[in-house]
């Protein structure tokens, strides 16, 4: 087994990889991308307050032409014209959303310019890719598709009975931030043909386009993100597998590249589209990449000036999308990692991004027996809730121990935190179609809070009583949920987690 870069799935059976150009060295001449933060002691803090007599987005007070990310144009205007004083060019604008500008400089000064500037709260250089540019209601659901049999997983979370109670609504829309999704494939079409991946709304962030590979979001240039939607939504059609929430509508939002990586830059630009277009929920199978290859780290540590400016962006993004309607949820990992435990020296510096944001449900993975998936991370307040991933542990292992699901083209059967996700993703996604208000145009409002709390609370306790570092709050229950069940249950067959022990 090994693990993708900052995708959480670990592929067995299936292995679509493309090949790495690498990014290079830092040297003038090059060009190299940043996220610029706005803030500091001169701009608006996390929560949004004035200091300093300087302020980041406009709704909030300005008292000096230093404004930033509102719509007077001399303000937006004026934080342009500092990255272009220090060599860089604009080619990401989240200004009025997080205060936060993507930028191409081939400058090797430009980020200890920018640092130079009071308004500038951050800067982190990013890594991108090197190489050629390249509705119906929420009923239930009958269904008997032919594969189903071997969706132990689906049986583990309850889904077939879950889906004669709601299967979903197609107003509801699951931002899938990924490699991208096979739009034509059958199993995303109901019988009339119509498919439930919404190509028009989908979008590419992936810079130079994803690698060598296709830049259109319905295309999806390895398995991964194919293979992720097929879990939250394959159809009841009678084709192939059925996903957790059937009727819902697919997003395709593309920040992952062909090769697996999913840098910074495009992850925030994805995550605050998810706001603007005002989605029900994201399901981020991946952890942010800040490097090439196997330089790539999984924690992110606020001791490092370009990861801290990650975190902050990240950060600043899922706040916005939350604020906006948007339930996140998120791989926990595939390091088998206690990240309850002090990773560096400094202490507890460093997290998992975008799994240990706050508001994100961080899901851990389960085999067929509802152990811990030994290569899942887990750890005492990192842990919200645990589903089905795949504990396989022989490579070759069959479909068994693995998630079946849909690729390119066919079905592949993966395990990974990345296969975990979805099935959390897609139990929010029941519980937005539950709890939900339609706003007439084809909207859904629902409290991310609210959604995120009923996902938790409706869920199969195992392992120790009550939560813990394993399992957190306990397994997601499709049925329990869309019935919005919280009496207490407990499952005495599912073993103890061996980390108990260390």
């Amino acid at each position: 087994m090994f693990k993708r870069h900052g995708l959480a799935g670990l592929v067995l059976v299936v292995l679509l990889v493309g090949a790495l150009v690498g990014s290079g060295s830092a040297s003038t001449g090059e060009t190299k991308r940043h996220l610029v933060v706005f803030g500091g002691d001169y701009a608006v803090d996390s929560t949004y307050a004035v200091g300093g007599g300087y302020a980041v987005l406009c709704s909030y007070a300005v008292t000096s032409g230093y404004a930033v990310g509102c719509n007077d144009a001399v303000a937006h205007d004026y934080a342009v014209s500092l990255v272009k004083a220090a060599g860089g060019t604009v080619v990401g604008d989240m200004l009025s959303q997080i205060g936060v500008l993507t930028v191409d400089s081939s400058n090797a000064l430009f980020a200890q310019l920018m640092d130079t500037y009071p308004v500038v709260e951050e800067v982190g250089q990013d890594v991108v890719w090197q190489g050629v540019r390249g509705p119906g209601g929420g009923g239930p659901v009958s269904h008997a598709d032919p594969l189903e049999a071997l969706q132990w997983n689906m049986a583990m979370i309850r889904t077939p009975q879950a889906h004669a109670v709601n299967g979903g609504w197609s107003d509801v829309q699951v931002g899938i931030l990924d490699s991208g999704i096979d739009g034509t494939h059958v199993d995303f079409r109901d019988a009339s043909g119509a498919s439930n991946v919404d190509c028009a709304r989908g979008r590419n962030f992936v810079p130079e386009g994803p690698g060598v590979g296709n830049p259109s979001p319905c295309v999806d240039n390895q398995a991964h993100g194919t293979h992720v939607a097929g879990i939250v939504a394959a159809r009841a059609n009678g084709i192939g597998v059925v996903g957790v929430a059937p009727n819902v509508t697919l997003v395709p939002v593309k920040v992952c590249d062909a090769p697996g990586f999913c840098y910074a830059s495009a992850a925030v630009a994805g995550m605050t589209y998810a706001g603007d277009a005002e989605l029900e929920v994201i399901n981020m199978s991946f952890f942010v990449d800040d490097d090439e290859l196997a330089e790539s780290t999984e924690l992110k540590c606020t001791s490092d000036p370009d990861q801290r400016a990650f975190r902050t962006s990240v950060a600043r993004a899922l706040r916005y999308a939350i604020k906006q309607g948007v339930t996140p949820v998120a791989a926990i990992g595939n390091s088998d990692t206690d990240l309850a435990q002090a990773a560096e020296p400094e202490g507890d510096d460093c997290d998992v991004v975008p799994a240990e944001t706050s508001g994100v449900v961080a899901t851990v993975a389960l085999g067929p027996d509802s152990e811990k998936a030994g290569y899942s991370s887990y750890g005492d307040g990192a842990a919200d809730v645990s589903a089905p991933g795949g504990n396989a542990i022989a490579t070759g292992a069959s479909c068994d121990d693995q998630i079946l699901a849909t690729i390119p083209g066919g079905y592949g059967c993966l395990q990974g935190t990345s296969m975990a996700s979805p099935h959390a993703a897609g139990v929010a996604a029941l519980v937005v179609s539950r709890i939900g208000k339609a706003t007439g145009n084809g909207d859904v409002k629902s409290s991310p809070s609210a959604v995120a709390d009923r996902v938790m609370s409706t869920v199969v306790d195992i392992g120790r009583t009550g939560y813990d570092e394993c399992f957190g709050q306990g397994r997601v229950d499709a049925l329990r949920a869309v019935n919005g069940t919280t009496s207490g249950v407990y499952d005495a067959a599912a073993p103890f987690c061996p980390e108990y022990a260390e």
